[in-house]
C-alpha cells in the first residue's frame, strides 16, 4: 500500500527475533519502561507517525488484554510473554514507546477501548457488527474453531449436537457458526470463568466449540480425558481493535502487521508459541475451501487460480473483509482466505 509514512523492517525484525529468542517481558508493574528493555537488546526505533502521536507524547501504548490467556499472553516473573505480547511490542516499537497492559477479561476488552481506557485491544478478538464504536485491523492470525468432546463421546461433528449442552465463549462468530452447522436446537452454555475444560472433564457439558490454538494448548493438561474431533470448522480471525475514528492509527497498525506477515514473522511466532505447523498449501474446512496466499499473489491472481477468472477478485475480498482489512490491494504471504463457491 503506497504510504508517505516510514517503515522500519529492520527494527521490527530484530524486535520480533528478540521476543522469540528471549520472550522478554515487562516488569511486574503494568508499564514496561525503557529501562526494562536495554538499548543493547532492543533497537530504539524512530518516532512513530501521526497516528501514534498521542501515544508517543504519553510514552506508552495502552493495550487492553487478558493477562491470563496463554499462549497468547501470560504473566511471568519478568513481566509478560506470548504470541500477542510480541505483536504488542512490535506496534509499540513503531511509535518508540513502551507497552502498558490494561488488564481485563475477554468480554470487557472492547469496552476498554470505546471508553478510552485503552488505545487498542489485542486479545483473541474477531470483528463483528455486534461490537459498536470499533475499527478493526488486518488479521494477525487466521485459525479454525474446533469441536472438543469427552473421549468416548459419540459426537463426531457439529450436527450430532442437537439437544446437547454446548459450551463456548460469548463470541458472536462461534455462536453463528454453531447455530448454522448444528441446524437444530441445542443448549448453549456460556460461563463467567475460564474453566470450560475442567467442566467438561467433570461431565457438566457435552461439547465445546473453541478456538483451536487455545484448545491445543489445553490438551497438554486434558488430553487424557478430552479430544478434538474436528479442528477445521471454519476460518476466523484475530484482529486488533481500536476506536472507530482512529483512522490513522488503523493504518499504522495495519502497516506493522502486514510487514510482519510479509517477513514471515507472524508464522514464526505462531510456530514458536502455539507449536503449529503452518499450512503452505490450500485446504478445506467444514464451511468451504481456503487459499493460502503465496509470495507475489494478489486477489486477482488467486481468483484466476481458484475461480477461473481474475475478474472475481471482488468476491474473494467481500468474503474476507475481516481478514484483509480495508485495502484489498495488500495481502501478505501465508494469509488464509476463504474462497467463494464456484
Amino acid at each position: 500500500m503506497p504510504s508517505s509514512r516510514p517503515s522500519f523492517p529492520v527494527a521490527l525484525t530484530v524486535a520480533l527475533v528478540v521476543a522469540l529468542a528471549f520472550a522478554c517481558g515487562a516488569p511486574d508493574a503494568p508499564i514496561q519502561t525503557e529501562e526494562a528493555r536495554p538499548s543493547e537488546v532492543l533497537p530504539q526505533p524512530a518516532r512513530g507517525p501521526a497516528g501514534l502521536a498521542g501515544v508517543t507524547q504519553r510514552g506508552r501504548l495502552r493495550i487492553a488484554a487478558d493477562p491470563d490467556a496463554p499462549p497468547f499472553l501470560a504473566r511471568v516473573e519478568s513481566g509478560f510473554e506470548g504470541f500477542e505480547y510480541a505483536i504488542m511490542q512490535s506496534i509499540a516499537d513503531r511509535a518508540g514507546v513502551s507497552v502498558e497492559i490494561v488488564e481485563a477479561k475477554f468480554d470487557e476488552l472492547p469496552g476498554k477501548v470505546v471508553s478510552g481506557e485503552a488505545d487498542l485491544a489485542i486479545g483473541q478478538l474477531s470483528p463483528s457488527s455486534s461490537y459498536e464504536g470499533l475499527a478493526w485491523s488486518v488479521s494477525y492470525l487466521q485459525y479454525s474453531l474446533c469441536l472438543v468432546v469427552p473421549k468416548g463421546s459419540t459426537v463426531k461433528a457439529l450436527p450430532d449436537l442437537k439437544g446437547k449442552r454446548v459450551a463456548m465463549y460469548d463470541d458472536p462468530v462461534a455462536r453463528q457458526l454453531t447455530d448454522v452447522l448444528i441446524g437444530a436446537t441445542y443448549d448453549r452454555q456460556e460461563f463467567d470463568d475460564y474453566g470450560y475444560f475442567e467442566k467438561m472433564a467433570r461431565g457438566q457439558i457435552d461439547a465445546m466449540v473453541y478456538d483451536c490454538p487455545l484448545a491445543r494448548y489445553e490438551m497438554k493438561v486434558y488430553g487424557d480425558s478430552l479430544q478434538i474431533v474436528d479442528d477445521g470448522l471454519n476460518v476466523t480471525t484475530y484482529n486488533v481493535a481500536m476506536r472507530a475514528n482512529d483512522k490513522v492509527m488503523l493504518q499504522d497498525v495495519n502497516d506493522v502487521l502486514k510487514e510482519l506477515g510479509n517477513n514471515g514473522l507472524l508464522e514464526t511466532l505462531q510456530a514458536r508459541w502455539m507449536g503449529d505447523v503452518v499450512r503452505s498449501d490450500d485446504f478445506a474446512t467444514a464451511t468451504g475451501e481456503v487459499a493460502v496466499v503465496k509470495k507475489g499473489d494478489t486477489l486477482g491472481i488467486i481468483a484466476e487460480r481458484k475461480l477461473g477468472t481474475s475478474q472475481r477478485w471482488q468476491e474473494i475480498y467481500d468474503k474476507n473483509v475481516d481478514v484483509v482489512g480495508p485495502d484489498p490491494d495488500v495481502i501478505y504471504s501465508g494469509m488464509r482466505l476463504r474462497i467463494p463457491k464456484q
